[in-house]
């Protein structure tokens, strides 16, 4: 079976064991200790019951790494579902579809400017981008230009220097040679701009999207889907600049940033230590004006560290993961139906192409 087993009850986070409603939690906790047992003995019969058990953990996970103290909506669900596991399993399978899923993108868009910019000092530089750009950015592209500015045009983590700007800019270019490191950098969602893009009226994608953000209703956050509608996915709290390298493994949910008690302070956390080597414990955001060039935003980016966790203790990304592998090696689904999850995950990635 995928992953670790769910941790006994009394094991949950002190905040919960301490909420007004503790006890209502730990009864939905149970059911999903219940609905774990009920698949192990399923499992010990012979049957194939791995996905069912990494929608179960997922569901318990939650429980131990909630992104918000606004837990009773999702208490409620598993609740009324009355410990019955094919309603249970439903409901992880759309925290899995929708939530898991969504973090994990595997497709970006990687723009180059318009044009190679001239030697220009920093100041300049920053200058010229601006008289490029009105207002909020409205598409990928302008997002990550504002994004240069703000994050000193490194990347966040490493703070390697964008190469294009670099080698276009005597300071920059100086600080190269001097040895600070240079290297390709991209424009990181936080909440993957797949969500919007190219909806229609009554489609997929627009089904999609709706079970998106009603699965985040349940998590207790209903900002976000009205802060990232339509082209404001692309607002700048909900990008960083990354080096590639560090891109991957963050849209893979390999790494995470947890916050600190100092403000804009987090601690760079991995499912795996191999992850951090050669990467700073603590990133600290910086803007040059935080009204005109916002941080990342913290409800964001915490959402993404829950899905990181949950993801990887049931073991979800790596079946994620192996299933996209067998994507690329299948060109025609078995008739017996043997590839169905094959093809379900196909139509959910086609949904998160950029």
């Amino acid at each position: 079976m995928p992953g670790p087993a769910l941790p006994p009850a009394n094991t949950l986070p002190l905040w919960i064991r301490q909420h007004p409603c503790s006890h209502e939690i730990e009864s939905a906790y149970n059911i999903c200790l219940d609905l774990e047992r009920w698949i192990q003995r399923e499992a010990d019969l012979g049957v194939e019951m791995e996905k069912a058990m990494i929608c179960c953990r997922i569901l318990g996970y939650l429980f131990h790494h909630f992104p918000s103290r606004d837990i009773k909506p999702f208490v409620r669900e598993i609740v009324t579902t009355g410990g019955q596991p094919e309603e249970l399993l439903k409901l992880g399978e759309r925290f899995y579809a929708y939530f898991v899923k969504l973090f994990m993108s595997y497709k970006r868009i990687t723009p180059a400017p318009s044009s190679h910019p001239s030697r220009w000092s920093v100041d300049n530089l920053v200058e010229k981008i601006k008289t490029e750009l009105n207002g909020a950015p409205q598409n990928h592209k302008t997002a990550k230009k504002l994004a240069l500015i703000r994050d000193g045009f490194q990347c966040v983590v490493t703070k390697v220097y964008d190469d294009r700007i670099a080698s276009s800019n005597k300071t920059l270019e100086q600080a190269v040679i001097d040895g600070a490191p240079k290297g390709i950098t991209q424009c990181a969602h936080i909440f993957p701009e797949s969500i919007n893009n190219k909806i229609e009226s009554g489609s997929n994608k627009e089904n999609y999207a709706a079970t998106v953000w009603a699965v985040l209703d349940r998590l207790g956050y209903r900002n976000p889907r009205q802060d990232l509608d339509g082209a404001s996915i692309h607002r700048l709290d909900n990008v960083m600049t990354m080096e590639v390298s560090v891109h991957d493994d963050f849209d893979r949910l390999k790494i995470y940033f947890t916050a600190t008690e100092v403000p804009n302070r987090y601690k760079l956390e991995a499912v795996r230590d191999y992850f951090l080597a050669n990467r700073p414990r603590y990133v600290t955001f910086s803007t040059p004006d935080a009204e005109k060039y916002p941080l990342p935003n913290p409800t964001y980016l915490a959402i993404h560290a829950t899905c990181a966790k949950v993801a990887h203790l049931p073991g979800a990304a790596e079946h994620i993961e192996e299933v996209l592998e067998r994507m690329e090696d299948t060109r025609v689904l078995a008739e017996d139906g043997g590839s169905s999850e094959v093809l379900y995950t196909a139509i959910l990635s086609s949904m998160h192409a950029v």
